[in-house]
């Protein structure tokens, strides 16, 4: 019942994780960043971690 559903929501909890940890460590969201998220779920935390901040270039 409920179990079936436990999968999606591990996955669905870790894409929140891996965009509250990327905004603490103020990464840019770039398309790539998101896909491996998306593919790897909980699996993408330690990608996260270990991304450097980029710098955003002010005008």
């Amino acid at each position: 019942m409920m179990s079936e559903y436990l999968p999606a929501l591990i996955w669905s909890l870790s894409c929140f994780v891996c965009l509250f940890i990327a905004k603490r460590r103020q990464l840019r969201t770039t398309a790539l960043r998101a896909i491996l998220v998306v593919f790897l779920g909980p699996f993408a935390i330690p990608f996260v971690l270990a991304a450097k901040p980029g710098t955003i270039p002010q005008h």
